[in-house]
């Protein structure tokens, strides 16, 4: 089985002396009872149980081997790992030196959220633990002795002096940054998590812990339910996942056999499906998968929120050029491993309790300028990772399942998942087909919204100058994005007018009251929401999720989601709110801010399956611009923003000379040929009314 202590083993022996150096000025800090002379009582109590928990860590890096875990039960297991998040847990977090906020009310608003962030950046010390990075635990070891000195030797508390810390800390080791980066993202050599995946006994979760993640109820009693599954199902969901990947490649044009590896990505618990992928991969695909990401359940989501910008501390034109050069050479120096890239295999999870963060002032923010450098920083490591591995080469796929966190009828809501995910295509696709017929007779499409919903909003098409070759439309199935079930285009943005309105929607786990987004010529002119009662502090909220770091995003996608079978799983258990955008997208139209589906692959020809005809819409007026000047093509970015069937009274596609095709009214599709989308809302209308007689027949 892989070793991480022999993974790096050169970078640790150049670190071993300072790593030692490191545990006694550790000790000898905690030996004294008080704080040095001239040292403020609060900045010595803080520096002190910051010191107490960079030691656990180097305790509990040493003793942490395959032996460890050996014999240890669930509870011991979970205690030790308990000691190293219980600052971050949400019971003691309005009292943790980890809330910016309880910092600023102990060493005021300039220093405290300052001090916070470099306690923030110490907690990176426990996935380096797992990972016997003795080196990376060093660089942090570093970061808290210089600040320990600044305020040992009696200094003022100045925040330009602790700014200045964090700064320069921020720009160090930055070629060896950019190596854990790069081997992570591409997966060299690392195969200890897909051995112990493919060796461990699965009914013993105590393999859970040997992953190197943050293990809670969740991924335990996830764990235990994929241990009941039967084999067909197992195997059904793997080849569905699989199977995606590889459509991907076909769909796009691009030739698989020019690669051979692909990163997992998926949530801890569905190890019994990874294992069952990983030999799909291997045996159907020839690929070798790495796990590139295993998620888990946050310790608390608030805490992410409030450090979400703590690189705002040190991010300048000399951090930019020292992470850009870092980058550079460390891709060029694996060029070769990285050419057989394919992309990543992602399996999502939904299901989490939804969150609606607290807005707090004395976060770290970016100022304006900084998000401007950020975002024309971001286009240059974008175009840089393109030239080592190639949009137009690569490919994905992504396929999403429940949490036990979804309720009493997780089990159900997950068998039903698996049925949504594995759906017949053919019979969605030629039902797609007529609705791409209609719309490609169209100049543009106009969708209302009904109950409330204030959407009124006409989005413009492009011209198709050979109808008998061309579309504008997608034919979408279970490829990429599974399940199945939708239609896109790239809009032309020029005469895309109107409000997009949502009464409530969770985008990229934040939530969003009474969304509007006001188009103008295809870009945002103005937004707002109702989740706070200042509108600044709302527009502020719109700003710093939605639209970072651009002031304005442009109509990347507009798409018809067909898959009325997952909105009738959808509504039948009260999930929509936490459905993922994956499937969400499918069950009404929805409309993407940001790039285009096509972003970086433009030049190269789509076909739609059915009729062989080429989609022609695969960019706007904005990624166009890649062809005169790269940096201001993509916002890399693009989030998909849906209007469920529900809110929606009208979708109509809107013909030169005034006329007009429905496509759906009232909810329904109207459109001859589309029927058979009905049973499924008809079915779940019928179950809904029942509810209601059987509720006022008990009264």
């Amino acid at each position: 089985m892989f070793e991480y202590e022999n993974y790096y083993k050169v970078y640790n022996a150049r670190a071993a002396e300072d790593y030692f150096d490191d545990a006694e000025k550790l000790r000898r800090i905690l030996e004294g009872n008080k704080p040095p002379k001239g040292m403020r009582e609060t900045a010595y109590r803080f520096l002190r149980h910051e010191a107490e928990f960079l030691l656990t860590l180097l305790e509990f890096e040493h003793k942490l081997d395959a032996d460890s875990f050996v014999g240890a039960t669930s509870a011991e297991l979970e205690k030790d790992q308990k000691r190293l998040y219980q600052d971050v847990e949400e019971d003691g977090y309005k009292k943790s030196y980890l809330n910016p906020t309880y910092m600023a009310s102990l060493f005021g608003d300039a220093c405290g959220p300052l001090l916070c962030a470099m306690a923030a950046q110490l907690r990176e010390n426990i996935e380096h633990a797992y990972r016997h990075r003795r080196f990376a635990m060093h660089w942090n070891h570093l970061l808290f002795f210089d600040v320990w000195e600044q305020l040992r030797q009696g200094n003022a508390l100045e925040p330009q002096e602790i700014r200045g810390i964090l700064n320069a800390h921020g720009k160090r080791f930055q070629r060896e940054k950019a190596g854990l980066w790069v081997h992570g993202r591409f997966g060299f050599e690392d195969s200890y998590r897909r051995d112990l995946i493919m060796s461990a006994d699965l009914t013993n979760p105590s393999y859970l812990y040997q992953l190197g993640e943050r293990v809670s109820t969740v991924e335990l009693d996830l764990s235990s339910f994929m241990a009941t599954l039967d084999e067909e199902r197992i195997d059904k969901m793997a080849r569905a996942y699989t199977q995606g990947f590889r459509k991907g490649f076909f769909r796009d044009g691009k030739d698989i056999v020019l690669k051979n590896i692909v990163g997992i990505r998926y949530h801890m618990g569905m190890e019994r499906m990874i294992r069952r992928a990983v030999e799909y991969f291997e045996e159907d695909l020839h690929f070798i998968p790495f796990i590139q990401e295993i998620a888990t359940t946050p310790v608390n989501r608030q805490y992410i929120y409030d450090h979400r910008f703590d690189m705002a501390v040190y991010f300048d034109s000399e951090f930019q050029t020292l992470r850009y050069e870092a980058l550079e050479a460390e891709l060029e120096c694996n060029r070769e491993i990285i050419a057989g890239y394919g992309g990543p295999a992602v399996v999502d999870s939904f299901g989490e309790v939804p969150f609606t963060p607290e807005s707090k002032a004395q976060q770290i923010v970016f100022t304006s300028e900084q998000s401007q450098e950020y975002a024309s920083f971001n286009t240059k490591l974008q175009a840089l990772l393109a030239k080592y591995a190639p949009p137009n080469e690569t490919s994905f796929t992504i396929i999403a399942f429940p949490l036990p966190t979804i309720g009493a009828s997780f089990e159900a809501i997950f068998k039903e998942t698996v049925a949504v995910n594995t759906l017949d295509t053919e019979q969605y696709e030629k039902v797609q087909q007529t609705i791409i017929d209609a719309l490609d007779k169209g100049r543009a499409v106009y969708v209302r919204g009904a109950k409330g919903n204030e959407t009124d909003i006409t989005v413009q098409l492009p011209v198709i100058n050979n109808p008998a070759r061309e579309t504008n439309f997608y034919n979408c199935v279970a490829d990429v994005n599974i399940p199945v079930g939708e239609v896109f285009t790239s809009p032309k943005l020029e005469g895309t007018n109107g409000v997009l309105h949502l009464e409530e929607i969770y985008l990229e786990d934040l939530q969003y009251k009474n969304l509007r987004l006001v188009f103008q010529d295809g870009y945002i002119q103005d937004y707002s929401c109702s989740n706070f009662e200042s509108e600044e502090d709302n527009k502020r909220y719109i700003e710093e999720n939605l639209l970072f770091p651009h002031d304005t995003l442009p109509l990347g996608e507009f798409a018809i989601g067909t898959n009325t079978t997952a909105y009738k799983m959808a509504r039948k258990y009260g999930i929509v709110h936490l459905l993922p955008i994956l499937i969400v997208e499918k069950m009404g139209p929805h409309f993407a801010i940001g790039d285009t589906c096509y972003a970086r692959s433009e030049d190269i020809p789509v076909y739609n399956p059915l009729d062989g005809k080429e989609i022609v819409a695969r960019d706007n007026e904005r990624s166009r611009l890649r062809k005169e000047d790269p940096a201001k093509a993509y916002t890399h970015k693009h989030t998909d923003i849906t209007l469920p069937y529900e809110s929606l009274g009208q979708i109509s596609v809107l013909l030169d000379g005034g006329d007009a095709i429905d496509i759906i009214r009232g909810g329904r599709f109207v459109l001859r040929g589309t029927d058979l989308l009905n049973d499924a809302l008809r079915e779940q209308a019928l179950e809904e009314k029942k509810e209601e007689q059987d509720e006022r027949s008990t009264v």
